[in-house]
């Protein structure tokens, strides 16, 4: 098995872990399920995770797969010196032992030794925010292994996914907790409720109390005369006495009902809180014949608002953890899907390789023979066709490199970067890298029915269309047609519920094939993640899924409609939106500019292909300046060293040795402030990896020699009155 068929599995795993530690809240089944799939991973089979009790010495072998009877859930271990555990704890980091026949710096456990462990790597599992470690998660191997550093990298993330599940856990178990005290609070404050009914009392219409219930007498022990009339008020506290007897006064000149809360004293001498209310009974004629009132305890009440007032403090802190927590868990996952995504779009290239080689090697093959006819006839001093060859061999090679650049654009990872486009223009500049793709047996039609701008990541765009491509191939073993569509169509009430995206106007992006088509029992799964009608090794089951995530992102829809030995046609839909595509100004010159001649300025050529340095010194020599060069930074260096001025520097931007050709020109620039920089790369993102300006341009490779000539003549008579002159 290659390394990149052990990475994917790798990531398989981690991404199914990934997304049972997220949704599920069953710890144990998340440990086994991390065992399990942990040694279906690293092909070992034997997995253990051992929690740290709170001595912070002993381990606990808690889950576990592939051990006999008698560890998982039984054997407990210390942390001493000469263990595994003890050695794990000192590092802090992933240990590796390889043959227990030859480890020196800790013996193994006896019931390793019996289960036949003779390997192991095992890592530390933290919580994002804990200083200690929850446990060990240990990988053994019943044979000697070197474990390589893959292997380490993947347990680590996977240890990383396995400690924020146990975090979150022990978060909800302590939320639990709380909840359940909670409710035991509110289930004392109903039956306190039930158990205490209101004490009724009464008083004339000028507010004189005339009958207390018999509770009262005996909670505060005062006699009747303690606490008929006014007398009552000595029973509240001192604090509340003038202010709750305001309120009395205002209730009984308004007649309007009275409510209030209040402290009254016990005979014990404890203060307990109280709602004391009351309203009037009229007369026929409106005015107030008594007043009925009722005296409630709620001094449980008032401690459990005040423990709700604390507790809601404390949710608030948990919300806001919670939340950090989340949002970590959605970075960790959004990582996931960006290397699904960059995955899938290798395995696209990877099926686009076999038809482009071919092609491919067609354009060297008229490089190549060009040369040697132009070679043959320069030997026998016939130059009269020369001019004839020359042009075959630029011609192809010049498609090569549209091709090279081609591919390269498309393989490199990067994030969806959404942007108003017109779809006609992409399937259109797609259409020739199709076509070669699936072969001549497949004729290819495009039919461009709409203009209409659309809002999406292009590069998603692209492989969509060229995995829809493959798959419509690999359908078509014998041959047959192929159809990309591009048209405008109206999406109203009735079709909406049924393709599930809102009415309006859309752009559809087909792909119609002519293939064996799909049953109609596997049709409702073909956008599930991993799921795959190819053979192992021929499909990760991760196209459709994510066309249909870009889709979705897209704020689009995708749909399929397939028969059985008819074809098969998938159709994307994105929404049409009110603005123009950008338009980016070009940044390359003007192609018919005549060159102009130089006047002797010195030129470093840095380059350690030494084809390209000795054609671009010659030409440049040849065209008027003075050039140097130089092989890597430090000998162009030691060239500016002996230099007394220099007017550019041009030079590739991966160089060998420590230092590339940025940090040379950031150097140079410290000794020629006003030095020219021309870059040449031949990395497809090289314009995103340096700030271009008038002083500083960049030029892919392959590139012709007019072309550079044109851009070093810019470049030396471009005069910035802020930077002086030389």
């Amino acid at each position: 098995m290659t390394i990149e068929d052990t990475l994917l599995r790798q990531r398989k795993v981690l991404a199914e872990f990934g997304e049972l530690a997220l949704v599920s809240d069953d710890l144990e089944h998340i440990l086994d399920e991390a065992c399990r799939l942990v040694g279906e991973a690293l092909e070992t089979h034997l997995a253990k995770f051992m929690s740290l009790e709170d001595d912070g010495v002993t381990f606990f072998v808690r889950n576990g797969v592939g051990w006999l009877p008698g560890v998982v859930g039984q054997v407990r271990i210390q942390a001493s010196e000469g263990t595994p555990e003890r050695y794990s704890l000192d590092m802090g980091g992933a240990v590796t032992s390889t043959d227990i026949a030859s480890e020196t710096r800790f013996h193994y456990h006896d019931f390793q030794t019996r289960n036949g462990v003779q390997a192991f790597v095992n890592v530390l599992v933290y919580g994002a925010t804990e200083k200690r470690p929850f446990g060990i998660f240990e990988v053994d191997s019943r044979s000697p292994r070197q474990f390589s550093e893959s292997d380490i990298d993947f347990l680590r993330g996977y240890s990383n996914l396995l400690g924020a599940a146990l975090k979150r856990a022990k978060t909800m178990q302590a939320m639990r907790l709380t909840e359940k005290k909670l409710r035991e609070s509110e289930r004392h404050y109903r039956i306190a409720a039930q158990l205490n009914p209101l004490w009724p009392w009464t008083a004339d219409s000028h507010g004189a109390v005339t009958s207390l219930d018999q509770r009262w007498y005996e909670y505060t022990a005062r006699s009747p005369e303690q606490t008929l009339g006014r007398q009552w008020l000595n029973a509240t506290h001192p604090d509340d006495r003038i202010s709750f007897a305001r309120l009395w006064n205002q209730s009984l000149a308004s007649l309007q009902p009275f409510d209030a809360q209040i402290q009254l004293r016990k005979s014990t001498g404890e203060y307990r809180w109280f709602r004391i209310r009351a309203f009037c009974s009229l007369d026929s004629e409106g005015r107030c014949e008594q007043w009925y009132g009722t005296a409630e305890d709620i001094n449980e009440r008032v401690q459990l608002e005040a423990a709700l007032r604390d507790w809601n403090d404390l949710l608030e802190e948990r919300i806001a953890s919670r939340t950090e927590q989340l949002e970590a868990e959605q970075q960790e996952r959004a990582l996931a899907e960006s290397k699904l995504r960059q995955s899938q779009k290798m395995e696209a290239v990877g099926q686009l390789t076999g038809g482009i080689a071919h092609d491919f090697n067609n354009l060297l093959a008229g490089i190549t023979g060009s040369l040697e006819l132009m070679q043959r006839h320069i030997d026998r001093q016939r130059y009269g066709e020369l001019s004839r060859y020359n042009s075959v061999a630029l011609t192809s090679a010049t498609r090569a490199a549209a091709l090279t650049q081609r591919l390269l654009a498309f393989s490199r990872q990067q994030s969806l970067e959404p942007e108003i486009l017109e779809p006609r223009k992409v399937v259109a500049g797609l259409e020739e890298m199709i076509r070669r793709s699936v072969g001549p047996s497949i004729h290819v039609e495009c039919a461009f029915r709409g203009q209409d701008p659309i809002k999406c990541d292009p590069n998603g765009l692209e492989n969509a269309l060229l995995n829809l491509a493959i798959n419509a191939r690999d359908a078509m073993p014998g041959g047959g047609n192929l159809k990309l569509d591009v048209q405008r169509c109206v999406i109203d009430a009735t079709s909406s519920s049924e393709k599930m995206i809102p009415p309006g106007l859309y752009v559809a992006i087909s792909v119609t094939d002519s293939g064996t088509g799909i049953s109609a029992d596997i049709l409702s799964r073909v956008f599930d993640p991993f799921f795959t009608t190819k053979r192992i090794g021929e499909g990760s089951g991760l196209g459709l899924s994510m066309i249909y995530g870009f889709a979705q992102q897209s704020g689009g829809q995708v749909k399929i409609q397939s028969s059985v030995g008819v074809g098969t046609t998938v159709t994307m839909y994105f929404p049409v939106v009110s603005q123009s595509p950008i338009r980016v100004k070009s940044a390359h010159l003007d192609e018919t500019a005549p060159l102009q001649p130089g006047a002797n300025e010195t030129i470093l050529v840095v380059d350690d292909e030494a084809a390209i340095r000795q054609l671009v010194s010659e030409f440049l020599t040849e065209t008027g300046y003075h050039v140097l060069d130089a092989l890597d930074s430090v000998s162009a260096l030691k060239q500016a060293d002996k230099t007394e001025h220099i007017d550019l520097l041009l030079t590739d931007i991966g160089l060998p040795g420590t230092m590339n050709g940025i940090s040379l020109a950031n150097e140079m620039k410290v000794r020629y402030p006003a030095l020219k920089v021309l870059f040449i790369t031949g990395f497809a993102e090289g314009e995103n990896m340096v700030s271009v300006d008038a002083t500083t341009h960049v030029l892919a490779k392959p590139f012709s020699l007019t072309d550079l000539g044109r851009r070093v003549g810019a470049l030396i008579h471009f005069h910035d009155d802020g930077a002086g002159s030389h």
